[in-house]
């Protein structure tokens, strides 16, 4: 069995494209097909301590699979995806995504999806830390 993996760090400002590229409801559906539970739409960013080291709990999945003309509509060209669980007391998702396009993507962050609006269940705001575990399949 793997060992827990920290993914524990800082509350990020986003880019506000979260929320409203999640607003089709096959890219929902998709999603909590992923996740195994609904997911809110949006993305809580954080910055861990140092770059993300992705081992085999991490899934690449294409955009393609999310819905056909994702990676277009995105920018996107997949995502590195684990279960996660979130202050102790949230399931989610972890992501980074893969975007050619944008070779400044920070290799010590990622995105998270969950169960609950993550900034108001927990009264986060940025800067504030936040403890994240990867889990087992």
């Amino acid at each position: 069995m793997a060992s827990p993996q920290d993914l524990s760090g800082t509350v990020q400002p986003g880019r506000g494209l979260g929320a409203g590229l999640m607003a089709d409801h096959a890219v929902m559906e998709r999603l909590r097909e992923l996740a195994g539970f609904a997911i809110v739409p949006g993305t809580l960013n954080v910055r861990l301590p140092r770059p993300l080291d992705r081992d085999s709990r991490w899934r690449y999945v294409a955009a393609t699979e999310i819905s056909p003309g994702w990676e277009g509509r995105s920018g996107q060209a997949g995502y590195f995806l684990a279960p996660v669980v979130i202050a102790e007391r949230y399931r989610g998702l972890a992501f980074q995504a893969d975007e050619p396009g944008n070779p400044g993507y920070p290799c010590d962050q990622v995105e998270l999806f969950s169960e609950v609006h993550l900034r108001g269940a927990l009264g986060l705001i940025d800067g504030d830390t936040i403890a994240v575990r990867v889990r087992d399949l």
